[in-house]
């Protein structure tokens, strides 16, 4: 009786399975693993999320400099023509003085940007004052 209940080490079938201890062991392996890869890509969403914040704010910070800068432009544009009007200056004077400091702000190596603003600025004087 004690022999119908055991597996017989001559059948082939038996031979070729590796026993249940190690079946399970596979087993509980495998969902380790899965439970890491499950645990390293709900990380990953959560510095992916991050990231989308930080870039949303970083445009948000662009866009109010770019108004700034573009309320500076308007504001210097508006005082040039006022000085002009007011023959305080000519516009040809003011456009003179403006392409001095660009010539002197790139030899010093200002920021391009900067170079950027003043030219942007200069560009909004008349074409024949320039």
């Amino acid at each position: 009786m004690h022999e119908l209940l055991e597996p017989s080490q001559t059948d082939g079938e038996n031979s070729l399975r590796p026993p249940i201890h190690a079946q399970l062991e596979r087993f509980s392996d495998m969902n380790t693993s899965l439970d890491t890869l499950a645990e390293q890509m709900l990380t990953l969403v959560e510095i992916v999320s991050a990231q989308e914040r930080d870039i949303k704010a970083l445009k948000e910070q662009c866009r109010v400099l770019e108004e700034h800068d573009q309320a500076i432009a308007v504001a210097f544009s508006t005082f040039f023509h006022v000085l002009s009007a007011g023959r305080i200056a000519k516009l040809s004077e003011i456009a003179t003085i403006l392409n001095h400091i660009i010539k002197v702000a790139e030899q010093e190596g200002r920021p391009a940007a900067s170079i950027k603003f003043l030219r942007d600025l200069a560009d909004m004087l008349p074409e024949d004052q320039r």
